[in-house]
């Protein structure tokens, strides 16, 4: 059987939670033998992280998000291929054969979906078209209007989308309450990619054994308990409720430092907000690092405190491969991933906000005063994440998704 010829597109400058899952997802697809292709809408840093994988990529310049003047060259490569990029004067990447035309054809993001549907239009042999969904688009804007008017364009041109893919079962019920057709969507959450060794298992009754040992966690010095969080600094993400938090926490643990990695637009108004609280000294901004894993290492509880998360994040998921055990709010996709009292805690998101940030401290309290039951929700998210959601049954289930969507469509031909 040959390979699937597959082009997903995104807009080159998303190198947010869609850039986690995609760039591990289409080196996946390639270990099972698809042909697959990287197409930026965009320069951006999620060219140059393809390109570091060595996968291969085409950007198609623009001068700004909604440049009408890629779609010709963009109608180009969809309809002929990578020999449609002789006609934008580049060179097919090597090892690619130019004649082909694609199986599946699949969009991220607004700035990829809208346009690529437009061109799709007008092509007399279409592919399969697919769609993921990574998010609210709701809350993705700080525009009310700017998102209503998003959500709408997505609605009137979706007819010519094959499958829409969510990244979590919240967010296709979310899909669904909003009217879009159930049967179209299928739920695909993004998976880990574990790279070399996988962390050493510590079963349960080691745990117990070994306190403060959990799943592949380092035995460290003595240091003050530490909680954090890996997040873009966007209002979604309501890291003013984690540092309250922190200030009720430090009530009765005083040593607890918090660690808040990633940044935003919101970096400065909430460093702002932490020293008005009190908790200079107490809470370290990173900014955004390329490499989280040190900082993982460091601490002893992982804490979400979103208001909603369209999938399962890759950053809780690499805090539970790690040992941590979670503390979350029931935010979407989150809530699939941690199971409430056994890989940590999920909490209901309540009107009372002080309410909710007690009930979150508490929960994190729990933990940082038991290393016992630290390392046993630990080792029980480890395995969790490690028979669950991991990359290769991500790109599995897709590869499914698309075979699936071709037999359907030879059957009408």
């Amino acid at each position: 059987m040959r390979s699937l010829r597959v082009l997903h597109v995104i807009g080159g400058g998303d190198t947010g939670g869609a850039m986690s899952h995609l760039l591990p997802l289409l080196s996946a697809l390639e270990r099972t033998g698809c042909d697959v292709h990287l197409l930026c809408l965009g320069g951006g840093g999620l060219a140059d992280r393809a390109r570091d994988r060595g996968l291969p990529v085409t950007v198609l310049p623009m001068s700004g998000a909604r440049d009408p003047r890629v779609l010709p060259a963009l109608r180009c490569i969809l309809e002929n291929g990578l020999a449609g990029l002789a006609g934008n004067r580049r060179p097919a990447p090597a090892g690619h054969a130019p004649a082909r035309r694609w199986d599946v054809v699949h969009t991220h993001g607004m700035r990829a979906n809208l346009p690529v549907r437009m061109a799709l239009r007008t092509l007399r042999e279409r592919p399969c078209l697919f769609t993921t969904v990574h998010s609210d688009l709701r809350l993705d804007y700080s525009s009310s209007g700017l998102a209503r008017a998003y959500q709408g364009l997505d609605r009137i041109t979706l007819g010519g989308v094959d499958r829409v893919v969510c990244v979590s079962e919240a967010l296709k019920a979310v899909l669904v309450e909003r009217g879009y057709p159930a049967e179209r969507l299928l739920t695909v959450r993004s998976g880990l990619e574990l790279i070399g060794d996988a962390p050493d298992e510590v079963s349960d009754e080691a745990s117990d054994e070994v306190p403060g040992l959990s799943a592949g966690r380092p035995v460290r010095q003595a240091r003050p308990p530490q909680v954090g969080t890996i997040a873009r600094l966007v209002a979604v993400k309501d890291i003013d409720l984690m540092l309250e938090v922190a200030g009720r926490l430090r009530r009765t643990h005083p040593e607890v430092r918090l660690i808040i990695v990633g940044d935003g637009p919101e970096s400065a108004r909430l460093e702002s907000l932490a020293a008005d609280l009190g908790l200079e000294g107490a809470v370290r901004f990173t900014g955004r690092l390329d490499d989280v894993g040190p900082v993982l290492d460091e601490l002893d509880v992982y804490v979400v405190t979103s208001i909603f998360e369209g999938g399962v994040s890759m950053a809780v998921l690499e805090a539970m491969v790690r040992g941590l055990p979670v503390v979350t709010t029931a935010a979407g996709g989150v809530a699939e991933a941690v199971v409430d009292a056994e890989t940590g805690y999920v909490v209901e998101r309540r009107e009372d906000r002080g309410a909710l940030a007690a009930a979150l401290a508490e929960r994190a309290a729990a933990l940082l005063d038991d290393p016992v039951l630290r390392a046993r929700m630990g080792a029980a998210g480890a395995r969790r994440v490690r028979a669950l959601f991991t990359v290769e049954n991500t790109a599995a289930q897709t590869l499914r998704a698309y075979e699936r969507c071709l037999a359907a469509r030879d059957r009408l031909l």
